[in-house]
């Protein structure tokens, strides 16, 4: 019967229960702990790609999805490292007096066409944002504004995610344990993954 995970011994018996077997080598709390880092790294990778697309994505991350409002001025870039959380990705952006203005996402390879293309050129009716190394850069703004920012941050302590992910983030981890050790059951734990996936319209596991 499955452990109820509530801690960290909890999530590390779960572990050795799922992997137990008298010729699998044994790992220690620390080696089980970097593959629990790996294992939410992937979760959260994983439920991000389908993020638009699926509210039981959604739902697996929702802790994770931070709302913050912040001001910009000229040159209108903005240090993510000074966010409240751990910045991972950008999920959408507005003015805050403006609510119903969203500022379009695009990626920083889009940037001269919003800069220089008169048909997409960037303006205080049609601002876009983007991000440039450890920057937020917005085009279009004329004069100091506030934007409300929703993004998702980022961890790799499975603690911070909801206790309903925990069972999954255990046989994730697990996987790649018995990866790491050729273990034939690796590959029926991946299959069962690759198939999960395909219904949440997602890609491949790691």
């Amino acid at each position: 019967m499955p452990v109820a995970i509530s801690t960290q011994d909890d999530m590390e018996e779960r572990i050795r229960q799922i992997i137990d077997r008298e010729d699998t080598a044994y790992f220690s709390d620390d080696q089980i702990l970097l593959y629990l880092e790996m294992a939410t790294d992937e979760f959260i990778q994983q439920y991000y790609n389908v993020f638009e697309a699926s509210q039981d994505a959604r739902d697996k991350i929702e802790n994770l999805v931070v709302s913050e409002t912040i001001s910009l001025s000229s040159p209108f870039n903005y240090q993510l490292s000074t966010l409240t959380s751990t910045y991972y990705r950008l999920l959408s952006a507005r003015l805050t007096n403006s609510p119903t203005t969203s500022l379009k996402i695009i990626q920083l390879a889009d940037y001269s066409a919003y800069l220089n293309d008169p048909f997409n050129k960037a303006d205080a009716n049609n601002p876009v944002i983007y991000q440039e190394g450890a920057m937020l850069k917005v085009l279009g703004l004329t004069t100091t504004t506030s934007i409300d920012l929703t993004y998702l941050s980022y961890t790799t302590l499975w603690s911070d995610l909801s206790s309903y992910n925990y069972e999954e983030i255990a046989q994730i981890a697990s996987r790649k344990i018995l990866q790491s050790l050729g273990d034939p059951r690796y590959q029926i734990m991946q299959a069962e993954i690759l198939e999960r996936n395909t219904i949440l319209g997602g890609g491949r596991s790691k």
